[in-house]
């Protein structure tokens, strides 16, 4: 055999460039995969969280909510102030949080 076949990886080490475009959608589509689901609550369990809200909003209760936004999970606690039936959505602390992001709400 040839010295030339004998060098190992070396013949491909000038493919191993890769272009800065590259480079940043790898970094996009691993950032993308370690990002967090958005919920999907079934019935029941919308209408357990519901029950909890209610009783934070006329019983004045505080309560933790965590809720799903831009792929990360958000932790938030206080007393419900408001509930748009509407709109689906809830007001604590001075934040509007839909109800299509809530992943829990728990009494504290």
């Amino acid at each position: 055999m040839s010295d030339y076949l004998k060098r190992g990886n070396l013949m491909w080490e000038g493919s191993r460039m890769m272009l800065p475009e590259h480079i940043q959608a790898l970094r996009q589509r691993r950032k993308r995969a370690e990002q967090d689901a958005p919920p999907s609550l079934t019935e029941d369990d919308l209408t357990e969280l519901g029950i909890v809200a209610m009783d934070s909003l006329h019983y004045a209760l505080e309560v933790k909510i965590v809720y799903w936004q831009d792929g990360a999970n958000i932790e938030i606690i206080g007393i419900i102030d408001y509930m748009d039936h509407q709109l689906k959505r809830l007001k604590i602390n001075g934040e509007w949080i839909s109800v299509n992001a809530l992943k829990q709400i728990e009494k504290i």
